[in-house]
């Protein structure tokens, strides 16, 4: 068993009920790497990523996190367990998640926002957590905001504040659910250029991404996710400018085709991205 890759996926299927909705998924991150997961509607992509970080327990397979296989382990007769919450989350604890819903509490202050995990998880007195707080919110160009309440905030403003509360826990992996799904078009680039900057920083991210260019820019590699399998993966360069599986050239040509409002041929408009 290998304990390099950052993240590892043995043969994880999860079940809801009868319906199988990964169905076998072998897959590994390396320290820095960038892995972006694209698909249709139903393919799996946030049920894998929520299994990554144990909000939905795998029905079977193995994932591990810097070599620590998280939410099971094994009695001597080889049946598996579920381990105490406090065990999980222990072996989670540099990973981070940012979803499409920025979860800020409407009651608070930005930077109280940002603080208060590193209180309340953490222990970190007031004034240190507010300290890392506001150096984190300078990171996402949001200190100006800092006594500002999310109410006040436009939707990319308050994806970048929930970025800032995740970075604030000195996380080595991050996890982004479809970090642009809720918001306006003219307020995506702010958001993916969080991102960005995050990646040319080296931070290990797995990005759940409905925005083709975005991933070809972005990802080290870019895995295709179809009914629970994956279907391809490799370079942005070969995913978007010479697919090989059908499944992916039709999924590109769908989303070209609701991009540009014509029907292009599978991956130019992504693979202009990719040469800019």
């Amino acid at each position: 068993m290998s304990h390099s890759h950052a993240i590892e996926l043995n043969q994880v299927h999860k079940y809801y009920g009868e319906h199988h909705v990964l169905r076998g998924i072998d897959l590994n991150v390396e320290p820095g790497e960038v892995v972006s997961i694209i698909g249709g509607s139903g393919s799996g992509k946030s049920t894998l990523l929520r299994c990554i970080n144990f909000l939905e327990e795998y029905s079977s397979g193995e994932i591990l996190v810097k070599g620590q296989v998280i939410g099971y382990g094994s009695k001597p007769a080889g049946e598996s367990y579920r381990l105490p919450e406090k065990v999980i989350r222990e072996s989670l604890r540099d990973v981070c998640m940012v979803f499409q819903q920025f979860n800020l509490w409407p009651h608070m202050t930005v930077i109280d926002n940002v603080a208060s995990p590193l209180r309340l998880v953490k222990g970190v007195s007031r004034p240190l957590a507010r300290e890392k707080a506001m150096g984190q919110l300078e990171r996402v160009g949001m200190a100006h905001k800092a006594d500002a309440y999310p109410g006040q905030l436009s939707g990319g403003q308050q994806q970048r504040v929930a970025i800032a509360r995740a970075l604030t826990m000195e996380p080595s992996i991050m996890l982004f659910d479809e970090p642009t799904s809720a918001l306006d078009p003219e307020l995506v680039g702010e958001v993916l250029g969080v991102i960005r900057d995050l990646a040319q920083a080296g931070m290990t991210m797995v990005i759940v991404t409905h925005e083709m260019g975005f991933a070809a820019r972005v990802s080290d590699r870019v895995v295709f996710l179809a009914e629970g399998l994956i279907e391809e993966q490799g370079a942005p360069e070969q995913l978007f400018q010479a697919p090989k599986s059908l499944r992916l050239q039709q999924f590109l040509a769908s989303w070209n085709e609701r991009q540009s409002g014509s029907s292009l041929p599978a991956g130019i408009a992504v693979a202009q991205e990719v040469e800019a």
